[in-house]
């Protein structure tokens, strides 16, 4: 399979050098001399860096002649660490609430980063607590949470999830079924729809997978280092590749990097999560990220412009959050070949029933809330009409794209 992404070329200003720097590489790299900082700061935002480069830019001199910059980028890194403590504060509730469902859990993403001890203070956006329990054992946890203070919120269902659960004091949580886009179908025998079965909490057990956690409680365990960076991969670029607006996906170079992946076990790291990754994740994307991150870390940017994969995965993940027409049209591409268990015309058939059948609450969040309840009924009357109108413009915004437009 070929690289699947085909990024608008990306203007390397000082600022983006600024803050790519800043954000990833290793000890005291030198930064372009004429940097707008404020406007740096807005940029490392928009990317979903500003955590991470406040957590790092500390020893930043040039941050001194910039007041408001540097108070940004520190509010941006308190946040972040107020909500990995709250995060991990509802950990170990749920690995109680699980426990006390006799089930066991698996923490996931930031969490299971934070937990393993691969983060900075005040380096990573965390939203929610994503855990991955035993199949048969789902609801049960759910029914658990619920008597301890978690309530269903205005969250969809996805196959992998069940709808997501709020409590008051410790945020929102999401119950998983399975790992989309991760398989250990090679490692031990399992089945699933088409003869593969993306990775549920027994099959990565089985294979041997899974460590412990040291959050208390004898139910949490996380996924290993290998996972961790294949479900990376799998979260950014196949469950979120062609739908940057749902999910800041830059972020992925962050978590890879602090994985290792930039280092000398990297090459290690690359062989044993590609063995995990689904079919639709080709062995070109894995090394580009691994590329991309070692680069990244010895400072070096001027590559980002050239036609290499790992160039045009970097290109991806920043026109993605920068270019509104590139997510326009990778939105398009996303339906040829949705990412789903067994045949594609179940993701399709999938893809479709999510894209039609909202909830009042999805409805609202999309087109705002009606006067009445018609007004409801008038939305999803015209939900149809309005979805082709935005394929017309994602097929305009592709016909754009490759034509070589250029991100600023």
């Amino acid at each position: 399979m070929s690289f699947r992404f085909r990024p608008p070329a990306v203007a390397l200003t000082p600022e983006l050098r600024w803050v790519l720097l800043r954000a990833f590489a290793a000890g005291s790299a030198a930064v372009p001399a004429a940097v707008d900082l404020a406007e740096a700061a807005r940029l490392a935002a928009r990317l979903g860096l500003a955590a991470r480069i406040g957590s790092r830019a500390r020893p930043a001199a040039e941050l001194a002649g910039a007041p408001e910059a540097a108070a940004e980028l520190a509010r941006a890194s308190r946040v972040a660490a107020v909500a990995m403590l709250q995060a991990t504060e509802a950990a170990g509730e749920i690995a109680s609430a699980a426990g006390a469902a006799g089930a066991s859990c698996c923490f996931l993403k930031g969490v299971a980063l934070e937990l393993s001890g691969a983060l900075a203070p005040g380096s990573r956006v965390l939203g929610d607590v994503d855990v991955l329990v035993p199949e048969g054992a789902a609801s049960a946890v759910v029914d658990a949470l619920v008597a301890r203070g978690y309530a269903p919120c205005a969250g969809e269902e996805y196959p992998h999830h069940l709808p997501p659960l709020l409590h008051p004091r410790l945020g929102l949580v999401e119950v998983h079924r399975h790992l989309p886009g991760i398989s250990v179908s090679g490692l031990v025998s399992v089945s699933g729809p088409g003869g593969r079965s993306f990775a549920t909490f027994e099959a990565l057990a089985a294979a041997g997978l899974l460590v412990r956690s040291p959050q208390p409680g004898r139910a949490a365990w996380l996924p290993s280092p290998p996972v961790l960076v294949a479900h990376a991969l799998a979260h950014a670029l196949l469950q979120h590749g062609f739908r940057p607006d749902a999910y800041p996906t830059v972020r992925l170079l962050g978590d890879l990097v602090d994985l290792g992946a930039g280092g000398p076990e990297g090459e290690a790291l690359l062989a044993a999560s590609s063995a995990l990754l689904d079919e639709r994740a080709t062995a070109s994307e894995a090394r580009a990220a691994l590329d991309a991150c070692r680069a990244l870390v010895a400072g070096e940017i001027d590559w980002i412009a050239e036609d290499t994969p790992a160039a045009l995965l970097v290109r991806h993940l920043i026109a993605g959050a920068l270019d509104t027409r590139y997510g326009e049209a990778l939105k398009l591409r996303d339906l040829v070949r949705p990412l789903h268990e067994g045949r594609r015309w179940a993701g399709w058939w999938n893809a479709g029933r999510q894209a039609l059948a909202l909830s009042d609450a999805q409805l609202e969040r999309v087109y705002g809330k009606p006067r009445s309840r018609w007004g409801y009924v008038g939305r999803r009357l015209l939900r149809p009409l309005d979805l082709l109108w935005r394929a017309g413009r994602a097929v305009r915004s592709s016909i754009g794209t490759r034509r070589g437009r250029r991100v600023s």
